[in-house]
């Protein structure tokens, strides 16, 4: 019982970890290779899109998730 409680907080602190790291999803742009928190392309009315940091129109997302 003892070595149960021992590594009880080192299990939950692993745990905490792992499901932080899961909520906060990264992606990069292909273009700039930057990394950014949420994607970088704006859906515009003709159905392209506008990377926000290069200012580039392109047919599909740029952004991968990683």
């Amino acid at each position: 019982m003892k070595s149960i409680t021992k590594w009880l907080p080192l299990l939950a602190a692993i745990a905490v970890a792992a499901v932080a790291s899961a909520a906060s999803p990264k992606m990069v742009c292909t273009l700039t290779g930057k990394e950014v928190k949420t994607c970088c392309c704006e859906t515009q009315k003709n159905g392209k899109f506008l990377c926000k940091l290069t200012g580039k129109t392109l047919d599909k997302c740029c952004c991968t998730g990683m």
